[in-house]
């Protein structure tokens, strides 16, 4: 597409997305693309990878149980991921973003480690901006 942006167009298209990403729900998750992620990362979370193009997402749990999201792009495609919680029973809440939503081009980025404790889910949501393809990847409690 050839055309700069500037940091400030990066977050505004970061917010764009994770809001889409929130208003738009779960999408089924495609198969992974093999041999563009790290997936003998430590701690790497098989079965809950989210790709959208040329873009993929996916989860990293450490020994305490908390989670991180982690993402990358290849061939000039551009998104944006994001790490979403859900808790069910008394006090529990819909899908929320827990991370700050993470803009990617052609390299690879990640999320702090976030609580993913008793009664609640950790799931990575990714939205492709080049092509405009988004996916959730499966639920991890």
């Amino acid at each position: 597409m050839g055309r700069l942006r500037t940091h400030a167009a990066a977050i505004g298209t970061a917010v764009a997305a994770t809001t889409a990403l929130l208003a738009a729900g779960t999408a089924e998750a495609a198969p992974a693309q093999t041999g563009q992620s790290e997936a003998s990362a430590s701690g790497y979370v098989p079965g809950a990878d989210a790709v959208a193009g040329q873009c993929k997402a996916w989860l990293n749990r450490r020994s305490d149980g908390d989670v991180q999201a982690v993402g990358q792009s290849w061939n000039n495609n551009e998104c944006v991921f994001v790490l979403q919680r859900k808790r069910v029973g008394s006090g529990g809440y819909g899908w929320t973003a827990v991370s700050y939503s993470y803009w990617i081009l052609n390299s690879k980025n990640s999320t702090g480690y976030h609580w993913n404790g008793t009664n609640a889910g950790s799931r990575v949501c990714l939205w492709n901006y080049t092509t405009g393809a988004e996916d959730c990847g499966a639920a991890v409690w």
